[in-house]
């Protein structure tokens, strides 16, 4: 009882923009001492409603015999999960994976609110600030654009095939 109304919920959080939830989120990682460093740019992100969403999809045209037929193997719930269902839900994975990255790699706002230290600056911070330190130079600013869009691109061609059968599998009931 409650389940759909729970997932009503996650899905309802698609809706609202994180520069709302900038202030609340800045106060929890101020008050947990999170602010400059790495956890400060993974927590905000780490779990949302978009992924929770898709791995449900996902997880819900796996067919339920699998899990019964393992349980009448003497699996227990943790070994269904990490032997049976994990596997199984590779493409999901792997997509949601590249969408974090990708959406991540992409970010401005977070890293430039939540850090201040030079060392934990992201791809999109550097790039911004290349572009005000030598506002003439497009050529030099086009190859760091270039040059910076290589791991997405590499991580994208080596997921490819995953990617694509999680996008064509995900919400599919059998």
């Amino acid at each position: 009882p409650g389940r759909q109304t729970l997932l009503l919920i996650v899905i309802a959080t698609l809706v609202i923009p994180f520069q709302l939830l900038v202030i609340p989120i800045f106060l929890v990682l101020k008050w947990g001492h999170l602010l400059n460093t790495y956890w400060a740019l993974i927590l905000p992100t780490a779990v949302n409603g978009f992924g929770i969403f898709l791995l449900r999809q996902y997880f819900l045209t796996i067919p339920v015999e699998l899990e019964e037929s393992a349980a009448l193997d003497g699996a227990n719930r943790w070994q269904i999960l990490w032997q049976i269902m994990l596997p199984l839900a590779k493409p999901a994975l792997i997509t949601l994976f590249l969408f974090t990255f990708i959406g991540e790699w992409n970010d401005l706002f977070k890293p430039l609110v939540f850090t201040t230290k030079a060392e934990l600056k992201t791809v999109q911070l550097v790039l911004a600030e290349f572009q005000e330190q030598f506002t003439s130079g497009w050529s030099l600013l086009m190859a760091a654009v270039v040059i910076s869009s290589i791991p997405v691109i590499g991580l994208f061609l080596i997921g490819q095939k995953q990617f694509i059968r999680g996008i064509a599998t995900t919400g599919i009931k059998n």
